[in-house]
């Protein structure tokens, strides 16, 4: 799942779970957090934010295994099929916004804003290399609404211009938008199946709060 998935996700969590609306902030900080950062979470962090990233690392193992992102993963031709995971991600987030509407009742600016606000009050809790990333990425994320607007086929095809330049693939990037272009149409459908079974899945993913606390507690022992 790319950004907005995860953020919307999140912020159901915290709508549905016990005691999540008082830990909205974290999760919403820890659905964008987790992407800057890899490894053993740290147990210092605050409950809620350590729960965000447990969620958000969640959420990826799900996708990762899910039969229909595979067979997703299949149709991308074979010198892209390595990066196919990336970009279903990216188109996910295409197809959550175009249908934002039949999935939530809150609008996505009300959940952009949020996030945003969310990542500015956790921000104290990233490393310096991780803050100056995060600034950079939240200054973009803000000029651009860019939660608010994944619905806009540039935002997309930015996106996976700037995976394929991190990856060094260049020589790669116009075969993969075309690519992700083509399967545009054809892929929703299998988004609707593996993003449904995650909003399912929530309700047994609270439990990760559990986690968090067990290791903070662990930790100042």
């Amino acid at each position: 799942m790319n950004f907005l998935a995860h953020c919307a996700l999140a912020f159901e969590a915290s709508q549905r779970w016990t005691h999540g609306q008082d830990m909205r902030y974290g999760l919403l900080a820890g659905a964008i957090f987790a992407d800057f950062g890899k490894g053993p979470i740290d147990r210092s962090l605050p409950v809620a934010l350590q729960t965000g990233i447990r969620l958000h690392r969640r959420i990826d193992a799900f996708a990762g295994q899910h039969q229909a992102v595979r067979e997703s993963c299949a149709v991308f031709p074979k010198r892209l099929r390595r990066y196919a995971p990336i970009f279903l991600d990216i188109l996910g987030d295409y197809y959550l916004s175009q249908h934002w509407d039949e999935y939530y009742s809150h609008s996505r600016s009300t959940l952009s804003q949020q996030c945003y606000q969310a990542c500015d009050v956790n921000a104290q809790y990233l490393s310096a290399e991780q803050s100056a990333q995060m600034a950079r990425f939240l200054g973009y994320m803000r000029d651009t609404d860019l939660l608010a607007s994944y619905h806009d086929w540039h935002h997309i095809e930015r996106a996976i211009r700037s995976v394929m330049r991190r990856l060094n693939k260049l020589s790669l990037q116009d075969q993969a938008i075309t690519a992700v272009y083509d399967l545009r149409d054809s892929g929703e459908a299998a988004f609707d199946i593996y993003f449904g079974e995650m909003r399912h899945a929530l309700l047994d993913w609270a439990s990760l709060i559990s986690s968090a606390i067990d290791g903070t507690q662990s930790n100042s022992q």
